[in-house]
């Protein structure tokens, strides 16, 4: 089965919205999880493959069938221990493979995008960390570029200021590297600038950035996470719901969504992430009413 692996924009046309994962008891199912995503009122699902990608070539094929007939979009989160800077050269190649594996599976499963985190500096200078990542993305889009066209690689914003991922790092390694588009987790970015997502400002800051240096590939490939977040000095400690005592606010985040015209895909990281994928887009379907 051909590797494949893109830079091509996506262009999404309009707005998704789902959760994280399968819905609380339809694990086993994919057929129940797509069918209570529609049932709901949602049209997106990131496939969790946060502990390594445990799926059979057939029923990956079968998921991306269903998939197509729910008109479900698609992404996937890649495992969370993946360390591209890591000073061991097994777990760098390890790294690798299961970003490589992701992209194997992905036309599959109808995945356009393949989320993940790099990892910790793991002692290296944030500098030095960056080249390590930088080379170790290019060596994969060398591996597999030639072979077709595909998933998009998605580097996300990390929560904990010990790891990479901050928007002037992703920034940069997606106008670097081929075959990148950013993953923001507006979460994770209020719990790295310890509370400051809390404004239009900060928002149209971060936005601005990303558009500035990447155009087009960003504007139309756009992927954020939503979620609440528990953070503390070293940042992220954990997700929570939308709309109650955490932040981020995201009111501000989906008023320059509508005031601009942007068109991007919502998914959830709330503990239940059906609640928080509905909580967003019955959010902005109030914004809709309140200006007709």
């Amino acid at each position: 089965m051909p590797v494949t692996f893109s830079n091509e924009a996506i262009h999404l046309a309009e707005m998704h919205f789902g959760p994280a994962g399968y819905p609380a008891d339809t694990r086993g199912s994919p057929r129940r999880a797509f069918q209570m995503i529609r049932e709901a009122g949602l049209d997106a699902m990131e496939y969790a493959a946060v502990y390594g990608l445990r799926i059979s070539e057939e029923r990956a094929a079968a998921l991306g069938a269903l998939a197509d007939e729910y008109g479900i979009t698609m992404s996937m989160h890649a495992a969370y221990y993946i360390s591209l800077a890591s000073k061991s050269d097994e777990i760098r190649n390890r790294s690798k493979e299961r970003l490589v594996a992701g992209l194997i599976f992905a036309p599959l499963m109808r995945v356009k995008r393949v989320v993940f985190h790099a990892g910790g500096y793991c002692g290296l200078t944030p500098e030095d960390a960056y080249k390590v990542v930088r080379n170790a993305l290019k060596e994969i889009g060398t591996t597999v570029l030639r072979r077709g066209k595909g998933a998009l690689l998605a580097p996300e914003t990390a929560g904990k200021l010990g790891a990479f991922g901050s928007v002037e790092e992703l920034v940069r390694l997606c106008a670097e590297v081929d075959g990148l588009i950013p993953t923001i987790d507006w979460a994770h970015l209020h719990a790295r600038t310890q509370g400051q997502m809390d404004n239009k400002d900060n928002y149209l800051r971060v936005l601005d950035t990303f558009e500035r240096e990447l155009g087009n590939r960003f504007v139309h490939n756009m992927h954020f996470h939503v979620s609440g977040i528990e953070y503390s000095q070293a940042g992220e400690k954990a997700h929570r719901p939308l709309g109650q005592k955490w932040g981020p606010d995201i009111l501000p985040l989906l008023q320059i969504v509508r005031e601009v015209g942007y068109r991007p895909t919502f998914i959830s990281e709330t503990p239940n992430p059906i609640h928080g994928a509905l909580y967003t887009k019955l959010l902005l379907d109030e914004l809709e009413k309140s200006t007709e």
